[in-house]
């Protein structure tokens, strides 16, 4: 379920961010969603109980190390920002496009990276 989700929300990113007059910030949040979803469903394949957080850094060093280093490598921090500074005002600069279109190629890279290593899990598994 985790993973479908993820690939919901990402897929309202993406039309949300086709849409005239989008609002930026809410692609940035349905971007940081999908990629906090991707996360806790490899969490879940590990079988690690996905905690109430949203910083994906964290999320992703509870897994083993090889996976938190691939997940690491994508500039996850660049999208958790979006947890916070895309449901709450506070003195920080409002997300432009540009910041849509690079939170929407992150989540894609995350759950790229994701389903590859549950596609590797599940090989291991019937191997």
């Amino acid at each position: 379920m985790w993973l479908r989700w993820a690939s919901e929300d990402l897929v309202m990113a993406e039309r949300a961010h086709q849409m005239e007059g989008f609002v930026p910030r809410g692609v940035c949040l349905w971007s940081h969603q999908s990629g906090e979803k991707a996360v806790k469903a490899l969490l879940v394949a590990y079988d690690i109980d996905p905690p109430k957080q949203h910083d994906l850094a964290r999320l992703a060093l509870r897994l083993p190390a090889s996976a938190a280093d691939a997940l690491l490598a994508i500039d996850v921090d660049e999208l958790s920002r979006w947890a916070i500074e895309g449901r709450y005002p506070a003195d920080l600069d409002e997300a432009q496009e540009a910041d849509a279109t690079r939170a929407i190629q992150l989540a894609g890279d995350v759950l790229r990276f994701v389903r590859s290593l549950l596609d590797e899990l599940t090989d291991g598994i019937g191997a």
